[in-house]
Formats: C-alpha cells, sequence, structure tokens
C-alpha cells in the first residue's frame, strides 16, 4: 500500500529524485486532486440551466456565483505560498481540500442564493493550491529536466476534468440532478484528500551538503510576510508576469467564457454547434498537452530549451489568434484548433520561473504567479464584456463590437510578447539561469 511505503522508515530521508513507485504515487496523488478541481471550476455552465429553474437565479446572480469560485480561489493563493513552503505539499493540500468537501455539501443541500456563494466560495479555497501544491512538490522531489513535462502531465488530467463536467455531467443530470452531482463530487474529494494523505511523502529537509548559500539564507525568511518581497522584486518574475496575466490569464477568459459568445454573436453559430466547438476546443488542447509531455524531454535532448520552445509557442499564439478573430472563413475553426494547441506551452513560463528559485521558495512563487494569472483572466474577462457593451451602446454590430474588444487584447498581448523578449536587454537579472 501506498502508507506502508512512505511509513515503513519515517526516519530514513526520501531518497532525491524520487522513482519508479514513488514517482507514480506522487504524480497520480497530485493529478487526482487537480481533475477535480477544474471539475469544480467548469461544472456550473452544464448545471446553469437547473440552478436557475429550481432557485430562481438571475443572470446577474448566476455570473456571481461563478466568480465566487475565483475570489475564493485568488484570496487564497497568498496564504497557500506560505503554507506550502511551511508545511509542504501534503498536509496544505489535505487540510485545504477539506473546505472544498464541505463546500460540494454546502452547495449541494442550498437553497438560496446565499448558501450556493458560500459553498462555492469553500470549493474555490479548498482546490486553491492542487496545481501550486504539485509544482511546489515537483520542484522538492523530481529533477529540473522533468519539471515542463511533469506540468503538461497535470494539465492533461485538469483538462480532462473539463471534459468530464461537460457532456458526461450533462448526461446524468435527468437522474442525479444539480445536487446528486454534487454530492457525488463530495464523496470523490474526500476519496482524493485520502490518496493524497497517503500517496504524498511527508516534507523532508535536504541534506545541508545539497543545500546552497542562498537557499539557506531564504529559509530563515520563508515563514515572514516579507519573504515575498524577493520575488517580487525579481526581474525574472516581471519578465515572465505578462505571460501569466494576458496570455494564459487571457486564453482561460476566453477559454471559460467568450468563445461561447463569439461563435453565436460573430459567426452566427447555434448554441448547441457552439458548445461542440468548444468541446473539440479542449480535446485538442488536452491533446497538446499529452503532445509536450513527449516533445519536452526530446527537444531538450537535441538542445531546444523550454525557454526557446515557448517563445516559438507565443509568437505562433498571436498568429493563431488574428487569423481566428478576423480571418472568418471555411479555416476559423482551424485557426482556434491551431490556437489550443500553442496556448498550451503557456505554464512553462511559470515552470522556469519557479525552477530559477530556491526551492524553499516554490510555494511561494508558484501561488505568486498564479495570483497574476486570476488578475489576468478577471481583466481580460471582464474587459472584453465592457467593450463589447461600449461598441453596441455606440451603434455598432455585434461583430464590430467584438472586433474592438479582441483588436484590443491582441495588442495588449503583442505589447507583452515584446516585453518578454526584450528584457533582459535592459534587465539581465531577467535572464535564465
Amino acid at each position: 500500500m501506498m502508507s506502508s511505503y512512505w511509513r515503513s522508515q519515517p526516519h530514513i530521508p526520501i531518497e532525491l529524485p524520487l522513482k519508479a513507485r514513488a514517482a507514480t504515487s506522487v504524480f497520480l496523488s497530485f493529478a487526482c486532486a487537480y481533475f477535480f478541481s477544474y471539475a469544480f471550476r467548469s461544472i456550473n455552465a452544464v448545471i446553469a440551466p437547473e440552478l436557475i429553474n429550481d432557485l430562481h437565479l438571475s443572470n446577474t446572480q448566476l455570473g456571481f456565483l461563478s466568480a465566487a469560485y475565483f475570489f475564493g480561489f485568488g484570496f487564497a493563493q497568498i496564504p497557500v505560498g506560505l503554507g506550502l513552503d511551511r508545511f509542504g505539499p501534503r498536509l496544505t493540500e489535505v487540510v485545504l481540500m477539506m473546505f472544498a468537501v464541505v463546500g460540494a455539501l454546502i452547495f449541494s443541500w442550498a437553497e438560496g442564493f446565499t448558501s450556493l456563494v458560500i459553498g462555492r466560495v469553500l470549493i474555490g479555497v479548498g482546490v486553491s493550491s492542487c496545481l501550486m501544491a504539485a509544482f511546489s512538490g515537483f520542484r522538492y522531489w523530481f529533477p529540473l529536466e522533468r519539471q515542463a513535462q511533469l506540468a503538461s502531465g497535470m494539465l492533461i488530467f485538469g483538462t480532462s476534468g473539463a471534459l468530464i463536467t461537460s457532456w458526461p455531467v450533462h448526461a446524468v443530470l435527468p437522474y442525479l440532478g444539480w445536487r446528486g452531482v454534487f454530492m457525488v463530487m463530495a464523496v470523490f474529494t474526500a476519496l482524493t484528500i485520502i490518496a493524497l494523505y497517503f500517496g504524498l511523502p511527508v516534507k523532508t529537509k535536504e541534506p545541508k551538503s545539497s543545500v546552497s548559500k542562498d537557499e539557506k539564507q531564504s529559509s530563515t525568511v520563508s515563514l515572514s510576510w516579507a519573504s515575498y518581497q524577493p520575488i517580487l522584486t525579481n526581474a525574472l518574475f516581471w519578465r515572465m508576469f505578462p505571460i501569466g496575466a494576458f496570455f494564459y490569464g487571457g486564453f482561460t477568459a476566453i477559454q471559460t467564457l467568450w468563445l461561447g459568445p463569439w461563435l453565436m454573436s460573430v459567426m452566427g453559430y447555434s448554441s448547441n454547434s457552439a458548445a461542440q466547438i468548444i468541446f473539440w476546443f479542449n480535446g485538442v488542447l488536452l491533446l497538446a498537452y499529452v503532445l509536450n509531455t513527449a516533445l519536452l524531454p526530446k527537444m531538450a535532448r537535441r538542445g531546444i530549451s523550454t525557454l526557446r520552445y515557448l517563445t516559438w509557442m507565443i509568437a505562433a499564439a498571436l498568429i493563431f489568434q488574428a487569423c481566428a478573430f478576423y480571418l472568418r472563413n471555411s479555416w476559423v475553426l482551424v485557426w482556434w484548433l491551431l490556437l489550443a494547441i500553442a496556448s498550451a506551452s503557456y505554464v512553462l513560463a511559470q515552470i522556469l520561473l519557479i525552477s530559477n528559485f530556491p526551492k524553499s521558495f516554490s510555494g511561494r512563487v508558484s501561488t505568486t504567479y498564479n495570483l497574476a494569472l486570476f488578475i489576468g483572466a478577471f481583466l481580460v474577462q471582464w474587459g472584453i464584456g465592457y467593450l463589447v457593451d461600449i461598441g453596441i451602446e455606440a451603434g455598432w454590430s455585434h461583430e464590430s463590437a467584438f472586433d474592438l474588444a479582441l483588436g484590443i487584447y491582441l495588442i495588449v498581448q503583442a505589447m507583452g510578447y515584446i516585453w518578454f523578449l526584450i528584457a533582459p536587454k535592459f534587465f539581465p537579472r531577467a535572464s535564465i539561469h
């Protein structure tokens, strides 16, 4: 059993990097948790009609309810970072996911809007460490050359969670109802907590001989809020910031909200056709993550670094977005699918950033960057809607209003990419080491 593996000799240091059974146990434990994190994030889009009918929610309430997840998630990021570096991924994620179980139960029992919001916020808090705990754990327990591959593997499981909460959940809704679906998710989340508890090693300190001088110094302040200063004053962090906020975060905003309205308002697709396209879009995204896990190690052996690959893919994503937004012909769906493939690389910026900090900073670096991602997602999600409304109020068509909003978004990304390219020339410390 997994528990006996880690506890048979609890006082003997863990052999690093992990191998074989231990490595598989760690990865699958993290991946299972992230699967349900993404499922919780995506499920409201499927159950929305039932919520509106059963509890008589307005569209404004439904929008606020969906945002409540991100509020809880974002609010928890800084404390999560401290928790990961102080207590380790295992204890931090196990404790937090208990909030997700409670939140799912409250949501399933809710009789009004307030209870739904409370449940949704607790779910957001509960799953707030799922990906960042994995990144932190990978930094401790796996070699540097495996980090990008492991991150892509995690995103395969996360995207699978989004797929499961689309057509499959829609198929069982007539039998379970939305309350039953959340009860089932609460049960599976509780089982995931057990898997995390027995599948992850207790965080252990590395031998003193393997710890660098900088890492020893950083560990002395790792428990204080002041320890975020080395992150927020780091040139590499600010070089990667626009990639996280406006590329990765903006992609999340379009993937989870604006792709559907664009397909219906601009391209004239029905809601059913738009839903099918979104399903395939997410399916291709999943396959792109699979492709990254296979390609990245091979490219590294051929001298193609993760940074170079990321640089190519960001440039490709800009081109594919421009084509998808404005070349509205028979190729439009191809451009969107190519965008999904290129966008699968965005997470690599986060891995590169984490890898350039001491291990004792891994939790705080990952969660601080993740907070930037969700700030960007909120700004892009709100900003596109705001600009579309301005265009419509000015008498423009929906098509022209979307052209304005997406054009400005594209310009912001282009400026961020230019900064990403030139930052090392002005700030040498913004280079990857």
